[in-house]
């Protein structure tokens, strides 16, 4: 592992698992085995993170051990103890900045030669500064509106697929949206969020089983934005608890949406 630390990012790039045997399997033998999955788009892709919370810890780890090429991820927060149960950090991490400490739990983790970018500050600071946000796809999984809305509007116009990602305060149920520069947006699919950008409750509950679910419809969504693999949907409704049905929906752009709808 080869590292360098200034005031805002912690930048490492992991060593790839090998073999002494030559003709052994490689380590992602078996996902390349699957049909559509094409292991040098995953190898040569770089996604971006906004979060470094229990949503993105989840895809985080999924995407190193599926040999993602380059992972940057944006985070203004530090690790509590309350983050524990949930989140990819250890009582040592208490106190660290997440984006630098999610990094550092990532490594050995990774199977493949994957360039590891954190950045403690928000994604909408990172901006600002004109810091690196260039990806081939972006994640957003935060707990506010405030930062999804950028997100939208900042990847929209930048023409890079957005997966954007949220659960209930019941921990009972999430979504995941694509947004793909020509189709729905963010206000398209939840009206009326542009007015009502409230930050998120303090202490708010959460559990680790609704994350992982959520995490794991957001692989495959950046998985089909990159390779071969099929969705017919661009919005996804998961409830654990059976109270309603389950949703894949494609959500098409709204001629009147404050967002989009006077774009060309």
């Amino acid at each position: 592992m080869s590292g360098s630390i200034c005031s805002t990012w912690l930048r490492v790039v992991t060593t790839p698992a090998g073999s002494p045997d030559p003709e052994a399997p490689s380590a992602t033998d078996r996902q390349e085995r699957v049909r559509g999955f094409d292991q040098s788009k995953m190898s040569s892709a770089c996604v971006l993170l906004i979060g470094a919370g229990g949503l993105n810890g989840e895809a985080a780890l999924g995407l190193v051990r599926k040999g993602v090429g380059c992972l940057k991820v944006f985070d203004p927060d530090r690790v509590e103890l309350s983050n524990l149960n949930r989140q990819r950090f250890f009582a040592k991490d208490v106190g660290q900045s997440k984006a630098w400490a999610l990094m550092r739990n990532l490594v050995p983790e990774a199977v493949c030669r994957t360039y590891l970018k954190g950045c403690a500050c928000s994604f909408q600071e990172a901006v600002e500064a004109g810091f690196d946000t260039i990806g081939s796809v972006a994640l957003c999984g935060v707990d506010n509106n405030r930062t999804r809305l950028f997100a939208s509007q900042h990847f929209r116009a930048a023409r890079v697929p957005l997966v954007i990602t949220g659960v209930s305060n019941e921990a009972d149920h999430g979504y995941v949206f694509v947004q793909e520069p020509d189709g729905a947006c963010f206000e398209c699919v939840f009206p009326g969020t542009l007015g009502t950008q409230r930050e998120p409750c303090p202490n708010t509950p959460a559990v680790m089983d609704i994350l992982k679910v959520v995490a794991g419809i957001a692989l495959y969504a950046i998985d089909s934005l990159l390779m071969a693999r099929p969705r017919h949907w661009n919005y996804r409704q998961i409830f654990l608890d059976g109270s309603s049905p389950d949703r894949s929906v494609r959500v098409e752009r709204r001629p009147d949406c404050r967002l989009c709808g006077k774009e060309s």
